[in-house]
């Protein structure tokens, strides 16, 4: 698969079920379908298909940023605003087929999500664990 930003061929990063695809030139991270259901079910807390739809049917964020094309379909993807203080804003195929994180937006994500409840030994807790472990530890922000 190719960066959506720099077109360069990204690896993949794997941890028990979660494969992720990961940019080492620009350090950007693509969730497919199956990843991207995990990490929105822990963001949204309650329904990850509303929350994915939130995401899709929000009109495009205002920005300078060039468009992104999915990896998967090759349209266009939406620009999306997530978290808070700050927001990230992140790109999401209009078709559903993932989210791409440009180079520190996880990060950024991992911050935010530090201040919510863990549960012990819970999916979300090792999911979280792997992201941070994987995408943390040596990306500032940019």
């Amino acid at each position: 698969m190719n960066c959506p930003k720099d077109r360069s061929s990204m690896i993949v990063v794997e941890w028990q079920r979660i494969a992720l695809d990961y940019c080492t030139k620009c350090r950007g991270v693509w969730f497919d379908r199956g990843e991207l259901e995990l990490i929105l079910e822990y963001i949204c807390l309650d329904d990850a298909g509303l929350c994915l739809a939130n995401l899709l049917h929000h009109p495009d964020a205002k920005t300078a940023e060039k468009p992104r094309r999915c990896p998967m379909c090759r349209d266009k993807m939406i620009k999306s605003l997530l978290g808070t203080a700050p927001q990230i804003m992140i790109d999401a195929c209009r078709h559903g087929d993932g989210l791409w994180f440009d180079g520190g937006e996880l990060s950024l994500l991992m911050k935010q999500l530090k201040t919510k409840p863990a549960i012990n030994g819970s999916a979300e807790d090792k999911m979280l664990s792997f992201l941070k472990e994987a995408f943390q530890a040596d990306h500032q922000e940019e």
